[in-house]
């Protein structure tokens, strides 16, 4: 079984730097498909999408299942989307659905041609409030799963 707190460190980093690039992001006067000519911006556009789904990934990959097994339940060969089902029963998430919808900007910003600068700019712009939502369930995990992991 994975070290939960090495999966927290890693999310952790994933996390601090999506929230730098966010606070980076909403202190922009203008952002309109301009920002695409400033290298600076680009790399902090860059680092949000890369960060958000990095965050979610391994979120998703790592430590949902992480999740269930140190509450004694088995997720080997169990479908994806049982373990969200199981993680919103259980309260960890607020619904299998807003996890899916998140899934869905991620996909959208990460295939997202570089070329469909007007389409990239609203999806950033849509997605900055999902990644506060990210950060909101990931930070309610790590605090509800806390008893399980130090009782020592």
């Amino acid at each position: 079984m994975k070290n939960i707190n090495l999966v927290f460190q890693e999310i952790d980093k994933h996390k601090e730097r999506l929230e730098y690039a966010i606070n980076k992001i909403q202190q922009w006067n203008n952002f309109d498909t301009d920002v695409f000519e400033n290298p600076e911006k680009v790399a902090i556009i860059d680092s949000f999408i890369f960060r958000f789904a990095k965050m979610q990934d391994t979120m998703g990959e790592k430590l949902f299942p992480l999740i269930l097994n140190i509450l004694g339940e088995e997720t080997r060969n169990k479908p994806f989307i049982d373990i969200l089902n199981r993680l919103e029963q259980l309260e960890y998430i607020p619904s299998a659905n807003e996890w899916k919808e998140l899934r869905k900007i991620r996909n959208l910003l990460t295939h997202t041609y570089p070329w469909e600068q007007e389409i990239l700019l609203q999806e950033i712009k849509n997605s900055l409030k999902y990644a506060k939502e990210l950060i909101e369930i990931y930070e309610n995990i790590k605090e509800k799963i806390k008893p399980y992991i130090n009782k020592g």
